[in-house]
Parts: C-alpha cells; structure tokens; sequence
C-alpha cells in the first residue's frame, strides 16, 4: 500500500488591490531584448536618457547611484532595480569600489502598449534578491550564445520573476489608473488579435471596426473606455513600439522596418519615431548596439 506524504504548502500573500488587475495580468506580453554582464570601474557615468524598453540591473557587488525619474536610489549588493520603459535616469559609481552588475533590456506591455511596471506601480528598487542572480545569469547565457528558442525561453523567466513579484508582496504595488471595463476589453479581443497577426500589414480604424463588429463611433468608445486613447493613437503607439523592438533585434534598414510597420514613407516613420522616443531610429539603433 502506497503511502500518501502531506507536504505543507505556504499559501501566497492576499492580492489586496493589485487582485483587480488580474485582466491585466492575463494580457501581457513580454519580450527578452538581450542580456549582458558589466564591470563598471570607479568614475563611470551613465548619461541621463530615456528608452523605448524596460531595463532591469541586478547588482553582484560594489555601489552605484541612481536617478530614476525624481528618485535617488543607491542599491546594494543583491538589490534588483527596474525602470519602466520610458522613465529618464542616470547613474554612476561611487566609492570604495567599482560596480559588477547585470543588465537586461526587455518590454512588458498590456495590449501592446501600456507598460506593465507603470501600470501597476512596481517599486523600482527590490532588496535583497539574491535569488535572482541564477535566473538572470542564465538570461545572459541565453542572449550570448541566442540558441534555438532564445527569445521564448528569455521570456519565460522574465514572466516567471516579473509575476513572483506581483504574487509575493502585492501590498507594494500601487496601480496608477482605475480597472478598465471589462466587457469593453472582451469586445475589443477580435480588433486586438487582428493587429498581431497582420504581420506588419498597415491596418485602418476601419478594419478594427468591421473585426468586432461594430460602428467607428462605438469603436472610438471602446478604446477610450480600455485604454484611454483613441484606435488611431493606439495603432500608431504599436507600430512605433513593433519599430523599437526590429531596431534593437533585427539588422534590417531603418527604410526596411518602415515599410515592415506600415508607415507611408521614411520621413513620416523618423519624424513619429523622434517625437515619441526622442531620438531619431538610426541614433536609437547606435545606442542599442553600444550598450
């Protein structure tokens, strides 16, 4: 006769707030950029800029300061940071001695988008996480040596931490917009889906529209309900972010991946790409190759 062991098994913190965010959760998309090592000697500087990815630091030894948005923030040995897409920051090392540190530039968006450690309000500076080390290592393994299915296993742990997160200690979340309506999200799912799989294919408000079905009118409701834009602003946003992601990953023209997001010309693309990221694709590209 078999015999039966009860393992006793730790229940997870409650939700609390972050619990009404679970559409949120269930619609992410995570996308491993690359991964990488560094020795930073004493004196190094990171000049203030603001990037179309998420960048986390994981710190092995040594002391740097940082400025991120308007906090100052000095992690220790084993402290992960994480700065959503978008948010200005600096940094440099301070003394007694230089800096050994992880980096990892990856996106976390909701419906392709909205970046998921805004949206809810991740602390930038997790102490003590010496758990991450293996997990992030292993992501630079990943990106130094790009296997077959890289990018699917780089987004697996990236998932995998980015949600222990949200489910070890949800009372440190504070999620900056009210829940989206619900109903309103299910009805947009067939416009979304339709936008993922046109592979590039410039789509029209239209095609949105007749995807649910529904009248432009409604349609424009519906998006300022989920999201808070209108269908143009939203499509624009997601071939601007699809443009970012083939720069920092594809070695294909900055005219190739105009044409591949479905812009009407180079120059409209440089000037929409310059006035969301504020730098033109082809210094994006030089900066993404340098660091």
């Amino acid at each position: 006769m078999a015999t039966r062991h009860n393992a006793v098994i730790s229940p997870f913190p409650p939700p609390q707030q972050v619990a009404q965010w679970a559409w949120a959760l269930d619609n992410i998309q995570v996308t491993f950029l690359t991964a990488w090592q560094q020795e930073c000697p004493l004196g190094w500087m990171l000049p203030r800029r603001q990037l179309p990815y998420s960048l986390a630091v994981f710190v092995h030894d040594g002391q740097s300061c940082w400025q991120v948005g308007t906090q100052t923030l000095t992690p220790q040995p084993h402290d992960w940071l994480l700065i959503p897409e978008g948010v200005p920051h600096t940094a440099a090392v301070a003394a007694p001695r230089s800096l050994r540190a992880t980096f990892v530039q990856f996106t976390a968006r909701i419906l392709g988008v909205h970046c998921l450690l805004t949206l809810l309000g991740f602390p930038l500076l997790w102490e003590r996480r010496p758990a991450m080390a293996e997990p992030l290592k292993e992501l630079v393994r990943l990106a130094t040596h790009r296997p077959v299915g890289w990018q699917l296993r780089g987004r697996a742990i990236l998932t995998d931490l980015l949600l222990r997160c949200v489910q070890e200690e949800p009372h440190r979340f504070r999620p900056i917009l009210a829940p989206r309506d619900m109903k309103a999200l299910q009805m947009l799912c067939p416009a979304f889906q339709l936008v993922a799989s046109a592979d590039g294919r410039r789509l029209s408000v239209k095609e949105l529209a007749q995807s649910i079905p529904c009248s432009l009118t409604h349609l424009r409701r519906l998006f300022r309900q989920v999201l808070g834009m209108s269908p143009r602003q939203w499509l624009l946003e997601w071939r601007l972010q699809r443009a970012a992601q083939l720069l920092q990953t594809t070695g294909a023209t900055v005219q190739q991946i105009a044409e591949d997001c479905g812009f009407e010309s180079l120059s409209h693309f440089i000037r929409y790409f310059k006035a969301r990221f504020g730098i033109a694709p082809s210094r994006y590209r030089e900066q993404a190759a340098g660091s």
